[in-house]
């Protein structure tokens, strides 16, 4: 048997908040606390920003950058 993340969250909203089971509230938590793990963790890289191929002898630095007022103002 099959239960999809978003039908258990439905049901247990309908059965366990709105209804008052125990069994659905804990189920409605246990799909919300997986649905929210699902969403922080990512998998895999992120996007390529940049790509270069560099030749023998040459060098990358990376430097980390803060955010100007204007950069955390727009975000």
């Amino acid at each position: 048997m099959h239960f999809s993340l978003s039908g258990l969250l439905r049901t247990g909203v309908r059965r366990g908040l709105m209804g008052g089971h125990r069994g659905w509230q804990a189920i409605f938590l246990v799909a919300t606390v997986l649905r929210f793990v699902g969403r922080t963790s990512k998998r895999g890289s992120g996007p390529v920003l940049f790509s270069e191929k560099l030749k023998a002898g040459e060098t990358l630095e990376i430097r980390h950058k803060a955010p100007s007022a204007e950069e955390k103002n727009s975000a």
